[in-house]
């Protein structure tokens, strides 16, 4: 005879619906039980709260777009720029000088810097202060330290280019004289080579001058006011009436939320302290 195999069919034990809907209740019981406690808590967390938010002072922001000063090397093929203020540089020292936001004794200003995208020399600085009045203050004084350095920079290369000039004007001061001496030698030479290599001499000096004076015009093109583009802002600086911070309603709705979330979590802490109490007596 076969022997009958035994099938063993698996149970999943289901724990009753009803314990989850005890258990629920008891926390809606026990929250009712101390509805007073988290009111109470949450009320003074987000009055807190609100109390801060209004009378922390309001950080106001202002920005503007800054043109940094170049000169156009307009005679060369990439049309390329003598940069006054150097912007990577420039961006550095207007950092380590003006920002205050790393300062122990005052977080303020708080100024950030940085080149536009797809420019070279254009910096959005922004400015981070108790009043629009005073960002602004503190923005044209950025402003007008970069072109004092700009200006005393600017200078010392006009100098260099009229020494150049006036250099180049005294050496045609130097060959206008020799023309002269040949030419007055000329009705004294009797020797028809020597007389045609004077010719050519005063022709190469003639050249020599004309050379000069473009020297000269180049160089005075390089100084020359349509070619110079000084530090200045673009445009208008743009500023919010509005502060920036606080963001008042954020701040008291994180209180609440979290005010509400601590008086629960006190109020489940208080029921096990008192249930440990209760298992030791």
């Amino acid at each position: 005879m076969k022997k009958e195999e035994v099938k063993y069919v698996p149970c999943v034990i289901q724990p009753p619906i009803e314990d989850d809907e005890i258990d629920l209740k008891q926390i809606i019981i026990l929250l009712l039980k101390y509805k007073k406690f988290i009111f109470l808590f949450t009320f003074i967390i987000t009055v807190l709260a609100l109390i801060y938010a209004y009378t922390i002072k309001p950080i106001y922001e202002i920005k503007a777009n800054i043109q940094l000063g170049y000169i156009s090397n307009s005679n060369s093929n990439s049309n390329s720029k003598i940069y006054l203020l150097e912007p990577q540089a420039t961006m550095i020292y207007i950092i380590n000088k003006f920002d205050k936001s790393k300062d122990i004794n005052a977080s303020y200003p708080k100024v950030n810097v940085n080149i536009i995208k797809k420019t070279k020399d254009i910096l959005n600085i922004s400015v981070q202060n108790f009043s629009n009045t005073s960002a602004k203050e503190y923005l044209i004084r950025i402003v007008n330290t970069l072109k004092k350095q700009e200006n005393s920079k600017l200078y010392a290369y006009i100098q260099n280019i009229n020494s150049q000039i006036q250099i180049l004007n005294n050496q045609i001061k130097t060959i206008q004289n020799e023309i002269i001496l040949l030419n007055k030698s000329l009705p004294k030479i009797k020797d028809t080579n020597i007389y045609q290599l004077t010719l050519n001499k005063i022709n190469d000096y003639q050249n020599q001058i004309t050379d000069i004076k473009l020297k000269i015009a180049d160089l005075k093109t390089k100084i020359s006011p349509i070619n110079i583009t000084k530090t200045h802002i673009i445009g208008t600086i743009k500023q919010n009436p509005n502060p920036i911070k606080p963001k008042k309603k954020l701040i008291v709705i994180i209180a609440f939320i979290t005010g509400l979330i601590l008086s629960i979590f006190l109020v489940f802490f208080i029921e096990f302290v008192k249930s440990l109490k209760e298992q030791n007596q």
